[in-house]
């Protein structure tokens, strides 16, 4: 493939190619033709987002996407790009009605009492409109721009065959552009249906419904009108409010019982509770998007990006700020391998992983935990790791730019407030009050000993069956071959037992929790007697088999 071939005579690509030769080719074609890293320069961050902007919306898209992989760019790449918006021009009312009358099944002014034809905001992806519900609620109305559909499906295609070239590159292979173009396509793609910001919206408030740190509803997400709602248009409670680091949202704060220190507090709680909890995160809580009515009461705006763990990841991620905090770094370097693996191929030097490991955390550990910017500890981690050859999950992105941003404006609005010292108690008390799923964990322990279960004896029977070979055993005849095979023998018998024996512990330990009969209790109990008889047994033979061996 050569840089003709993604340019292929399209309107759309000719186009593309404009905008770029218009500022710096220079630094795309010697990406793509020679793909040397030491010498490939991107353009100044301010230029590189205006090529951004003019090359429209998924390119957009890709530079906010990229301000969240601290472990990608440099510092001043980051702050360029997080302010990244679209100033593009608002499509006329005229072409906008009849798309809305499709997605509203009815007239404008049939479902609205009110609707301001003039929009109040115009981005790539859509525009807003201010209207009043005819129950007299005023609401914001978010439309899809026309024929937007076409252009991200066009640009889709060229950004993939940018990516497939460029992945050839020396400096494309370390950066996996073909899975961020893909993560790029993915996330504009959400952006397109309005219906996943609803559902984000609705189960953002959810969790802000049933949090143990937002007291009476003082922090909160815009309802959703679900009934006006579609693919197309978004309708949503519109909301009067302050940016929080201002003079009138502190005096709001104030004057309602809170405090702007309290209203840190809850914030971050709350947040903390998405991260390690929930698993599932407003990704970017920037001052714009987080507005103080004059009850005091905090909205957070603009659900459209998300993040989202696993437990698994949430329980990792849960278990490395720990260790970090902690200043583990041997356990910190497993659990940073566990969430970031590497690419297939990749072997990492995990002493070498864990030696630097260890002098970032003393380097940022040996200042007062007031004095420590978690949010940079985060991105020279994430630097680290993709310069010893792991591969940074997009989440964990999204999370440093979530942490990023709310140490950004709790830092605002109190000049003594710190992201560590101030998570620290939070955690803890989640951890007191059981808050972070045991029984997830116990149920992934269940699953992951049922793999191992069902793994362990088809591969030990695999590599009995391999030694056991004509070929194995012309070459091993003299090395006692059989003594081997013996002792592998015995190996397998003892491990299966070990597992019948977790197994049955794991079998009495579910059913003593969900016992509700006398029968499954007493069944409970047999099964721990079982299985300490096992593991009694289990003991004795291995102690010995341990004498047996030294005479």
């Amino acid at each position: 493939m050569s840089v003709l071939s993604v340019f292929d005579g399209s309107a759309r690509a000719l186009e593309i190619a404009r905008v770029v030769t218009r500022y710096e080719w220079s630094f795309l074609s010697q990406l793509l033709n020679r793909g040397d890293a030491a010498e490939t320069r991107l353009p100044q961050p301010q230029v590189l987002c205006q090529i951004l902007i003019e090359l429209g919306p998924v390119y957009v898209k890709l530079g906010q996407l990229l301000s969240t992989r601290p472990d990608l760019l440099a510092k001043d790449y980051i702050d360029a790009l997080s302010s990244l918006q679209a100033d593009v021009p608002a499509e006329p009312w005229e072409q906008i009605e009849p798309l809305m009358r499709e997605a509203l099944g009815q007239e404008v002014d049939q479902a609205f009492d009110h609707f301001e034809r003039e929009p109040i905001a115009a981005g790539s992806i859509g525009q807003v409109y201010r209207a009043t519900l005819h129950d007299s609620t005023p609401v914001a109305v978010k439309v899809l721009r026309p024929g937007i559909e076409q252009l991200v499906q066009e640009d889709g295609r060229l950004l993939r065959k940018i990516a497939s070239l460029a992945s050839a590159t020396a400096l494309g292979a370390s950066y996996d552009l073909e899975g961020l173009a893909d993560q790029v396509l993915q996330a504009i793609g959400r952006e397109l249906d309005f219906r996943v910001e609803a559902g984000n919206t609705l189960k953002l408030q959810g969790i802000l419904g049933r949090s143990k740190f937002v007291p009476n509803g003082s922090l909160k997400v815009p309802n959703v009108v679900p009934a006006l709602s579609s693919q197309r248009v978004l309708v949503l409670e519109w909301i009067d409010g302050h940016n929080i680091l201002g003079e009138e949202a502190k005096a709001a704060l104030t004057q309602h019982g809170s405090s702007v220190d309290a209203a840190t507090k809850a914030l971050l709680g709350a947040f903390v509770e998405q991260y390690f909890v929930e698993g599932f995160f407003h990704a970017d809580p920037h001052p714009g998007n987080l507005k103080v009515d004059g009850d005091g009461v905090i909205t957070l705006l603009d659900e459209g990006m998300v993040g989202m763990f696993d437990p698994r990841s949430r329980t990792t991620l849960l278990d490395l700020v720990l260790a970090l905090i902690n200043q583990d770094g041997a356990r910190a370097t497993d659990l940073l391998v566990q969430l970031a693996p590497p690419p297939a191929g990749v072997k990492v030097d995990r002493r070498q992983l864990q030696s630097q490991l260890q002098q970032l955390i003393a380097s940022s550990f040996s200042k007062p935990l007031q004095e420590l910017n978690f949010a940079i500890f985060l991105a020279e981690l994430l630097q680290l790791a993709n310069k010893v050859g792991l591969r940074v999950p997009g989440t964990i992105g999204l999370f440093v730019k979530s942490v990023t941003n709310l140490e950004g404006v709790g830092g605002s609005l109190n000049p003594n407030f710190s992201f560590t010292a101030e998570m620290q108690p939070l955690v803890g008390q989640l951890l007191s009050d059981s808050m972070l799923l045991p029984k997830e964990r116990m149920m992934q322990f269940g699953l992951d000993l049922r793999s191992f279960s069902i793994d362990a004896p088809r591969q030990l029977s695999q590599l009995l069956r391999r030694f056991s070979s004509d070929e194995l055993v012309f070459s091993l005849q003299l090395e006692g071959l059989e003594a081997l095979r013996t002792s592998l023998e015995r190996l397998s018998q003892r491990v299966s037992l070990a597992i019948l024996v977790a197994s049955l512990l794991l079998s009495a330990t579910l059913m003593a929790s969900l016992a509700q009969q006398e029968l499954l209790r007493t069944v409970s109990e047999g099964l721990f007697i079982s299985a300490t008889l096992f593991g009694l047994w289990l003991i004795v033979s291995l102690l010995r088999s341990g004498r047996s061996g030294r005479t």
